[in-house]
């Protein structure tokens, strides 16, 4: 039942207080009115008939009382089936009867206060009716009528929601759980309206024990299905906690396993080039390479004591260091030879002065692998000072002695 069933009943008033006010027989809006609340109370008795029906638990409902919507998903009642409810939802909703008497009454009730209000107002304005009579009359049937108008927005509202709690339980049928989304889809609303309806379903009593799922897009319909979520989930995360762990000790284990690989081959860097370096008489070479030898250790010292920098020295390990021990060597051959040219000359030359550009790399490749810690001794010193300064123990706070010394000043208050 809807409200434009009714706009014949507006379109008869509207006839009957023109032809009032030519023939002057206000007495045929009375008789208008009557008959309509009477059309109206006749149209009212199957709602009425409906909810005793319901209370009585004989009424059959259509698929438009019950809410269900017509579609693939919901067909109407089958009399060779009987219909199956989830027990953890109300067999009848919340609102499904006091929406439907709030809203006949309030139906019932506005459309003559209403009409009666607009017919004061249309013989008013014929001047019909005196002033007094006019304003005491139409204030009140319009409080009538706006309560009235209350009472019904009311039960439409309740009404409607029933409704939609309606098709969310048969969505579920049985099912213990279902996602937000399947549902809305189910019951043919949005998922934000769903949502919104589940919760309010779960605080009027519609399913008392309903509960969301941890991320909000799955519902489930009692405690027991929710206990046995969370111990689930609780599984869940002790699952994933111990594979993190084991992932983590592999990767630990193979972190260290490439420490062990890149010890031994450092170890036998720096042997070579000791080597080299004790075969060598000249003293600014051998200054050269005992420079490269230090570095290099220091380099390997860092990463031993910092495994975490490893990907910061796969260059250095893989091209750089096996090159330079090449150029080394190269150099050592050539200075074994009892007669020099001038193309040993010059290769003996030319390895001497990259051995310089090796060793400033090297030094720098050093400085960057201890820039982390650098930044942090640099961020703790800040730290430092400042709570220094707010503790008033620093700047203007101190003031220097005769000697050189200094001390605070003493704040006297």
């Amino acid at each position: 039942m809807q409200y434009n069933d009714y706009k014949h009943i507006g379109r008869h008033f509207c006839q009957a207080v023109h032809d009032a006010v030519h023939t002057g027989n206000i007495a045929e809006i009375g008789q208008t009115v009557e008959d309509s609340v009477h059309e109206i109370a006749d149209d009212m008795a199957d709602e009425v008939n409906g909810v005793f029906d319901i209370l009585k638990g004989t009424g059959r409902r259509s698929p438009r009382q019950t809410g269900m919507p017509h579609g693939d998903h919901f067909d109407g009642p089958d009399s060779n089936v009987p219909e199956r409810h989830n027990s953890a939802f109300r067999s009848r909703m919340p609102g499904a009867i006091s929406g439907t008497v709030e809203f006949v009454i309030g139906l019932c009730l506005f459309i003559p206060f209403a009409i009666t209000d607009i017919a004061v107002f249309v013989v008013n304005g014929h001047g019909v009716i005196p002033q007094v009579a006019f304003a005491a009359t139409a204030w009140v049937v319009s409080i009538c009528a706006a309560g009235a108008f209350i009472l019904l927005g009311h039960g439409t509202v309740v009404r409607r929601r029933a409704r939609r709690f309606a098709r969310y339980r048969d969505a579920m049928g049985g099912a213990a759980f279902c996602t937000v989304e399947n549902l809305a889809e189910l019951a043919g609303e949005t998922q934000e309206r769903t949502k919104s309806d589940l919760k309010k379903m779960v605080t009027t009593g519609a399913c008392p024990q309903g509960h969301f799922d941890r991320s909000g897009t799955c519902f489930l319909v009692d405690d027991e299905t929710y206990d046995a979520y969370l111990e689930a989930e609780k599984t869940y995360s002790a699952k994933k906690q111990a594979e993190k762990a084991e992932e983590q000790k592999k990767q630990e284990n193979a972190t260290q396993g490439e420490l062990d690989e890149v010890e031994q081959k450092g170890i036998s860097y720096l042997k070579q080039i000791r080597a080299v370096n004790d075969a060598l008489p000249g003293k600014e070479i051998s200054d050269r390479l005992d420079k490269l030898e230090n570095v290099t250790g220091r380099i390997f010292a860092c990463i031993r004591q910092h495994p975490k920098k490893l990907p910061d020295i796969r260059s250095f390990m893989h091209y750089y260091l096996p090159t330079t021990l090449k150029l080394v060597k190269s150099y050592q051959e050539f200075e074994s030879q009892p007669v020099k040219g001038k193309n040993i000359t010059q290769a003996e030359s030319d390895i001497e002065h990259a051995l310089d550009t090796i060793n400033t790399a090297f030094g720098n490749l050093l400085d960057n692998l201890y820039a982390d810690d650098a930044l942090d001794v640099s961020s703790d010193i800040s730290a430092l000072e400042t709570m220094l300064r707010q503790g008033g123990l620093a700047g203007s706070d101190f003031e220097k002695k005769p000697d050189g010394s200094s001390h605070p000043q003493q704040k006297i208050s």
